[in-house]
């Protein structure tokens, strides 16, 4: 099989970043490096980091990138357009938010539907960054919700040491 070389202008964007797999998206590319996932020219964020990405799904002609700035705060979500062949960079992109993730618990509060409590890891650092993540329909600002996911996350950090 013939590897394929990294564009001249994505090496560039990468600023010496190993580049993992890349994909063409308009006139420019969307691509994944150990750390992050570049977005193509003109996205803002430029980047985003593999701790942030909630979930990217390829449905036809556009990758659907969700993330989380804050823990707890309302998803984002970012549709770029991408052409050609992608199933390497799909795969490369579903490791890397897979391997950012330490630890994932779901805890209730309303019937079955509550929030998600992810552990992650921020690359080049120790700590670990926390994204909450509630179900649909769940109301986030309620303080009796927000009083039972915040124990609920209380009690698995110390459950993990941190």
């Amino acid at each position: 099989m013939m590897r394929k070389r990294i564009p001249a202008e994505l090496k560039a964007r990468a600023s010496g970043r190993r580049i993992l797999a890349w994909a063409p998206s308009g006139s420019s590319w969307l691509a994944a490096t150990e750390a992050e996932l570049l977005l193509p020219e003109g996205f803002e964020p430029a980047e985003l980091s593999w701790d942030l990405i909630l979930r990217v799904t390829w449905p036809d002609t556009f990758a659907e990138v969700a993330y989380q700035e804050v823990a707890g705060g309302s998803p984002r979500l970012i549709k770029v357009p991408i052409q050609g062949e992608f199933e390497v960079l799909g795969a490369v992109v579903r490791e890397q938010v897979m391997a950012s993730i330490v630890v994932q618990h779901h805890v209730a509060v309303d019937g079955d539907r509550g929030a998600r409590l992810v552990a992650r890891r921020v690359p080049g650092e120790t700590d670990f960054r926390w994204s909450v993540v509630f179900d649909s329909g769940v109301d986030s600002s309620d303080p009796d919700v927000r009083e039972r996911v915040d124990a609920a996350l209380a009690t698995l950090r110390t459950s993990l040491g941190v």
